[in-house]
């Protein structure tokens, strides 16, 4: 932000712990009436600012979205923009009725040079699309700290793990199809964390846990600090098929289980194939009719930066038209979301357009 002090100012923000509001004001000083404890407080007191990001818990996205909006704000709301399809359908409609207002998601993915995708498949030198296989490599460490011990751990409190870690990457895996999601269906379960697998030799604690040694999720090893096993309910290892209107299919799967985080995409067409990995930073593309392989190396980039540069520049100039991240492009990727979870709990295929 401090870098981009010519073009906008904190004036105000909202945080119910201490110790996070005076870390924020040792870096942007903000006037001591401007800092609210309370959501309430701030929702209750006149129009503060242009524009506000929303980036706190998933569960109250919809509501403070849809409230400061028809206050007036242009609003940037991180992902998920809601966490149930009721909430989606109803943002929706705000947006359609406010359209004076900027409504931006935080689908950082859509600024990113990985959309050079997009324009492999359309240039057809490949001829056309077959199938997606689209992989979200959470890494072991980093699903046992969100989603066994952390703030996502509890689906009820926020929302399902496709959702909360993914609905960014089934966005761009929709728009890769260039079809419309037809048919879902998915299996996960809750096989390794939770209390069926705890035995009279662990502990709830890492630190008095005589198995500890051996365990590559200890807090111990981890963090190098004392935490124990909380309950969970998020399913690990979802798998899903989705099905398009052009007869493309995907599967998509976010795996726990893996050593590294990564995003890893691969394409297959009826004249070649087309891998991308977000951590290698490289496309590479395999034509059928010659050996050579043709590699695309992607710079390093900060895709939040370009979004927030893009939400601020809009805003200054009330430049609301061909939005790249507008509520109203999103919806359908997290519609096809939530019937991807509702497959999984129904054991069902479910039908997108009926759902």
């Amino acid at each position: 932000m401090a870098k981009y002090k010519d073009k906008c100012e904190i004036v105000a923000f909202v945080e119910n712990k201490k110790g996070r509001r005076d870390l924020f004001l040792e870096k942007y000083p903000v006037d001591k009436d401007m800092v609210f404890d309370n959501l309430n407080d701030f929702i209750a007191h006149d129009k503060l600012a242009d524009a506000v990001i929303i980036s706190h818990y998933d569960l109250l996205h919809y509501d403070t979205a849809q409230v400061l909006l028809v206050k007036g704000y242009d609003v940037l709301v991180e992902t998920p923009v809601a966490n149930s399809l009721d909430g989606l359908v109803h943002l929706k409609e705000y947006s359609l009725k406010n359209k004076d207002r900027l409504f931006m998601v935080a689908y950082n993915n859509r600024y990113s040079s990985y959309t050079k995708l997009k324009e492999i498949v359309d240039d057809k030198k490949l001829g056309d699309l077959i199938n997606i296989s689209y992989n979200v490599d959470i890494g072991y460490q980093n699903f046992v700290h969100n989603y066994v011990r952390g703030n996502w751990r509890i689906t009820s409190d926020t929302a399902t793990i496709m959702l909360t870690n993914s609905c960014q990457d089934i966005d761009m895996m929709i728009n890769l199809s260039k079809g419309k999601c037809q048919k879902v269906s998915c299996f996960s379960d809750l096989r390794i964390f939770n209390w069926e697998n705890f035995n009279t030799k662990m502990s709830e604690n890492c630190f008095r846990c005589s198995e500890e040694e051996s365990c590559p999720f200890s807090a111990k090893k981890i963090y190098l600090q004392e935490d124990k096993f909380i309950n969970n309910s998020v399913h690990i290892n979802p798998t899903s098929i989705f099905k398009f209107d052009n007869k493309v299919t995907s599967n998509f799967n976010i795996n726990a289980f893996t050593k590294e985080s990564d995003k890893k995409i691969r394409l297959f067409f009826k004249e070649g194939e087309v891998e991308a990995s977000f951590k290698q930073k490289e496309i590479k593309i395999k034509s059928f009719l010659n050996t050579d392989e043709k590699i695309i190396k992607i710079d390093q980039e900060n895709t939040d930066e370009k979004l927030f540069v893009d939400f601020i520049d809009r805003v200054k100039n009330k430049n609301y038209k061909s939005c790249i991240s507008d509520v109203g492009s999103v919806i359908e990727s997290h519609v096809a979301t939530f019937a991807a979870e509702f497959a999984n709990v129904s054991e069902t295929v479910v039908d997108v357009k009926s759902f």
